[in-house]
């Protein structure tokens, strides 16, 4: 049997994606469906007993990789991926932070920053998170090759990272108390964020020429996922003053970027987003209680209308009906089927409508 990566046309995939990033037609839109392998057999590697090993310990992550990408099957634009990670927290924790483990979900940086007046962030690249997470990328990828695509990690740089650092509700209080601070850090950041995402490509392309990420979209420049969580506690003009300067200068920075954006909390800086002529696209997710893509549908017509890509992930039984009411161009969904069976049914369906 061909290793996993060799069952897909990734050649053919990357010209979709190119069409996709230029916000254009080629054939039906974009629809990754991932669904368990017929035959998938049950984990036969070691699972370390504590939390933090499981997420620490690097032979188990490589296992976890190849038994996934070995296990599950990648349909229409869907590719087997794998994404180094220790949580949203980690660019924090490059900056001194510590990482505290709760589950196997979530991991947070224990806040360290007091005074602000008194910080400057500095990646330390002697520190302890930063050595980790080379050494996991470059495990990766010697075992990648024929097998998976390594993600870039997640990145939550800027205003979430120095959410992270100070805490949430220290820095929202801080935008009021101490904005000229804010501004100070916020660009040193922004060079930070261009640092680390340099180093983990660095790795990354010794094994594959394109970049994607934990939103699946591949692309053959520098491609990441753009976010800013925090700005969901603050105004909208207040996430235009502070953060959105950085999203605008990332986005030209980038070969292509999507922003993820979070949940109600946050449509109030769809706005600003949609002016942003460097930034490509928007990933919608609707948040916990919300998540029937149904329901949202203005909110995707809106973004699609403004010339942005829209990724969505929505439920398999939704898919038919959210394509017969959207634009196409610029256009990706992403969904899970409970089998292969089933994958190919909705993929035979949607070929036969594209």
């Amino acid at each position: 049997m061909k290793p996993p990566l060799e069952r897909v046309d990734l050649p053919r995939i990357q010209e979709k994606f190119d069409a996709y990033w230029s916000r254009e037609m080629a054939g039906r839109p974009l629809l990754a469906i991932t669904c368990p392998r017929e035959g998938t057999r049950p984990p036969d590697f070691p699972v370390p007993d504590s939390v933090e090993a499981r997420w620490t310990n690097i032979e188990y992550q490589r296992n976890r990789a190849l038994w996934e990408a070995e296990n599950r099957t990648c349909l229409g634009e869907g590719f087997p991926s794998f994404l180094p990670n220790v949580g949203p927290d980690s660019f924090a924790a490059y900056l001194g932070g510590e990482l505290r483990f709760l589950d196997d979900t979530t991991s947070w940086v224990q806040p360290f920053v007091d005074d602000l007046a008194r910080f400057t962030p500095v990646l330390d690249r002697a520190g302890k998170w930063w050595r980790y997470m080379g050494e996991l990328i470059d495990a990766l990828c010697e075992v990648a090759p024929g097998n998976f695509l390594v993600q870039t990690p997640d990145m939550h740089g800027g205003g979430d990272a120095l959410a992270a650092a100070r805490h949430p509700d220290r820095l929202a209080l801080d935008l009021y108390d101490s904005p000229g601070e804010i501004r100070r850090i916020m660009p040193i950041l922004t060079g930070i964020y261009k640092e680390v995402f340099a180093g983990y490509v660095e790795r990354i392309s010794k094994v594959q020429s394109c970049t994607t990420t934990w939103i699946p979209a591949l692309s053959r420049g520098r491609y990441v996922a753009l976010q800013n969580d925090f700005s969901g506690l603050v105004s909208p003009p207040m996430f235009a003053e502070f953060f959105l300067p950085e999203i605008r200068e990332l986005s030209a920075w980038l070969d292509n970027s999507l922003y993820h954006l979070d949940g109600p909390s946050a449509l109030g800086n769809l706005p600003y987003l949609l002016e942003l002529e460097e930034l490509d696209g928007i990933q919608w997710v609707p948040g916990a209680g919300h998540d029937r893509m149904t329901q949202w549908l203005p909110i995707c017509r809106r973004i699609l209308e403004a010339g942005k890509c829209l990724q969505i992930s929505v439920a398999a039984d939704e898919v038919e009906f959210i394509l017969s009411e959207l634009h196409h161009e610029g256009l990706f969904i992403t969904t899970w089927a409970g089998s292969e069976a089933q994958g190919r049914a909705l993929l035979s369906t949607i070929q036969g409508e594209g």
